[in-house]
């Protein structure tokens, strides 16, 4: 193989790779972005994504904390994930614009005063925005009494 030869060869491939490169970028947004199609109606519908994994962790900070469970909660198109009530955790963060502080279940509950405490992490996207939110509850009751039914898993 002559020195041209070579160079031309080099050329092709460096040429086909940028080409390759230029459409997977032109196409990656339309795979990403592609909207939903409305059942029978030929009409699209587009929405911010809603995907969280939330946890429960036993101890006083996220770094020194046992993992005891986590769940995922999607909330849009329609509500799913491993939460075990997607369509109740779903209700109470659009209630609340998606301000984790803001959740409240039953907050007449009487609580024994163990301290016990418990982390619960929220991490994901909430209406196309990302989001983190951490939280330490006295024990698992203040937990259900304030963490409402998204951190009732």
């Amino acid at each position: 193989m002559t020195m041209t030869h070579k160079r031309t060869s080099i050329r092709r491939t460096a040429i086909f790779g940028m080409i390759t490169a230029a459409a997977m970028t032109a196409l990656a947004p339309a795979a990403v972005a592609a909207p939903e199609r409305a059942a029978g109606t030929g009409e699209s519908r587009l929405y911010a994504p809603n995907a969280l994994v939330l946890t429960v962790a036993k101890g006083e900070t996220v770094e020194t904390a046992t993992p005891l469970r986590a769940v995922t909660l999607t909330c849009a198109p329609t509500p799913g994930g491993t939460h075990p009530a997607p369509e109740e955790a779903c209700g109470e963060l659009r209630a609340v614009d998606g301000e984790f502080s803001a959740l409240r279940s039953d907050g007449d509950r009487a609580c024994i005063k163990i301290y016990d405490p418990l982390v619960v992490t929220a991490e994901g996207v909430w209406e196309g925005q990302r989001v983190k939110h951490e939280r330490v509850f006295g024990n698992s009751c203040v937990l259900r009494s304030e963490g409402g039914s998204v951190f009732s898993f």
